[in-house]
């Protein structure tokens, strides 16, 4: 497996950030500086340590790979180069999935962002992020993943920021309002945020940053609003039939 050029270099401190020239690229095209990209402990994987991380053996496809280590060192997820088919992003074999908090959580309202770089452009816009793998990445086994009790829920404004093609798929939006209501069960104040889409290409929250969007300004929806109508019957009918199936 050969790399198409040399790594590029980050500089700083201790670190000393290595990179593909597509990572860092990829990295550049959602905004992320140096500061953020050294903070958060991103770096690209050696081709010869990929087969490490998949524990065996490498789709072919797999050229190269860019981690994203999450909080306390014993996880992480990648994203491929090139994406095997619709599939971009890889953890390890047998992992769920985990909540990505790569800065401390302050006290105050919480925006809670689709993907990990997405959750690195609004921390670096100001704002106290955590962040889902996807939309379904806070159940693992069907059940909440256990990393949702590291934050403080209760009395909390949280904001849902997922990508703007979320209220055009039903499917989708169903995810979200999921997850808010679980946040709310939680004590939450939960409202989701739409990113506006002029044409047919979905806009991820770092899209819109870089764009000069500021967040503070867009749409945002609490759950019982008319637009979640149709989520409010589906989750109850999905609840149902998850104490069902628990229940067998």
């Amino acid at each position: 497996m050969q790399l198409i050029a040399p790594y590029s270099i980050i500089p700083g401190g201790n670190f000393a950030g290595y990179f593909h020239p597509a990572h860092l690229a990829d990295l550049r095209a959602s905004g992320l500086t140096d500061d953020t990209i050294r903070a958060a402990g991103i770096y690209s994987i050696r081709p010869c340590d990929i087969a490490h991380f998949f524990r065996g053996t490498v789709p072919a496809e797999i050229e190269t790979a860019l981690c994203f280590s999450y909080q306390g060192g014993d996880f992480a997820r990648i994203k491929l180069f090139p994406a095997l088919g619709k599939m971009k992003y890889s953890q390890p074999p047998g992992t769920g999935a985990r909540l990505y908090m790569p800065f401390a959580v302050d006290d105050g309202p919480l925006y809670v962002c689709e993907g990990e770089k997405k959750t690195l452009a609004a921390f670096q816009a100001g704002l106290n992020a955590v962040g889902i793998g996807g939309l379904w990445n806070w159940l693992s086994g069907g059940r909440p993943i256990d990393d949702l009790k590291l934050i403080e829920w209760d009395g909390r404004e949280v904001t849902v920021i997922p990508d703007s093609d979320v209220f055009n798929r039903a499917d989708l939006l169903r995810a979200v309002y999921a997850l808010g209501r679980e946040l709310q069960n939680r004590g939450a104040s939960v409202y989701v945020a739409q990113i506006p889409q002029a044409g047919a290409a979905k806009i991820g929250l770092d899209d819109f940053i870089v764009a000069g969007g500021v967040v503070d300004r867009l749409e945002v929806f609490a759950l019982s609003h008319r637009v979640f109508k149709g989520c409010a019957y589906w989750h109850g009918q999905w609840k149902f039939r998850k104490a069902l199936k628990e229940a067998a």
